[in-house]
């Protein structure tokens, strides 16, 4: 038995962008630019999926003796025409899982989706970085092209490996002539595992252009330089931290040993 979508409203919504994040992702980027643009805009829910059969009880997360089961909501706002979808990544019957965050996107005729992701890579978060996108058909290569956009990339997994949920979800969109684009920021391997805020407000700034929405950045821009001055304060206080970073900006690798010492001190600093 798996969960099943269930809708809790019937809004009227023209030819709406669906924008889909996920919890856990490097710098909790698809989690924060969800929330970002659901509490900016007012989004409103929309439906849920059960989340029976879908994910693991390692899933379930305790804090503060409050557990916290895995979630699979959507939201959506009339105005901005505007469909969000925030989930933890299922790890069991993918393809039906999959199959009912497309129902919801053919229910609605959206015109086209947007995935935000983050992976780990061995760089500073002063150094800069191009957004990967992954598409499913040559008119979104077309859409999504511009400044620090690289579209020439091909995210097909090797023989025996299983793709990332995202890279499934824009080939399953696009078997139904959906239009998708899976984008995938480079999140500094020291901030994947807390609030990249510099990458969550790129993203943001991305789609308020991309999509014209009506996003007001202030909160965001200030996270982003909430963070960048922490660690710039870090940089000052720590010889290693400094050397590190310095290391990585000359395009310089880190041994193990180093990379897990800039690991604890950011993790100290932001905890």
């Amino acid at each position: 038995m798996i969960g099943r979508l269930n809708y809790l409203c019937s809004p009227q919504l023209e030819r709406p962008v669906l924008v889909v994040g996920w919890r856990e992702d490097s710098g909790s980027l698809g989690e924060q630019v969800i929330k970002y643009l659901n509490q900016e805009l007012s989004l409103e829910s929309l439906a849920e999926i059960d989340p029976v059969g879908y994910f693991s009880l390692s899933g379930v997360q305790v804090s503060a003796d409050v557990v916290g089961f895995p979630e699979s909501r959507f939201y959506y706002s009339e105005k901005s025409s505007l469909i969000s979808f925030i989930s933890d990544i299922p790890v069991y019957e993918i393809n039906e899982f999959l199959k009912l965050v497309l129902e919801v996107a053919t229910r609605y005729n959206v015109s086209r989706i947007i995935l935000v992701n983050g992976f780990p890579v061995m760089a500073s978060h002063n150094t800069p970085s191009m957004v990967l996108a992954n598409v499913n058909s040559s008119l979104v290569k077309e859409w999504i092209s511009g400044d620090g956009i690289n579209t020439d990339v091909n995210f097909e997994s090797p023989p025996g490996q299983k793709p990332p949920v995202s890279t499934y979800l824009i080939w399953k969109a696009g078997q139904q002539d959906i239009p998708a684009v899976s984008l995938w920021l480079p999140v500094p391997f020291y901030l994947a595992a807390t609030v990249d805020s510099i990458g969550v407000r790129r993203l943001l700034a991305f789609l308020k252009e991309k999509l014209t929405l009506p996003l007001d950045m202030d909160a965001a821009v200030a996270n982003e330089n909430q963070l960048r001055e922490l660690l710039a304060n870090l940089r000052s206080d720590s010889h290693d931290v400094e050397k590190y970073l310095s290391m990585m900006e000359r395009n310089l690798s880190l041994t193990e040993y180093e990379a897990g010492q800039l690991v604890a001190a950011v993790r100290q600093a932001t905890s």
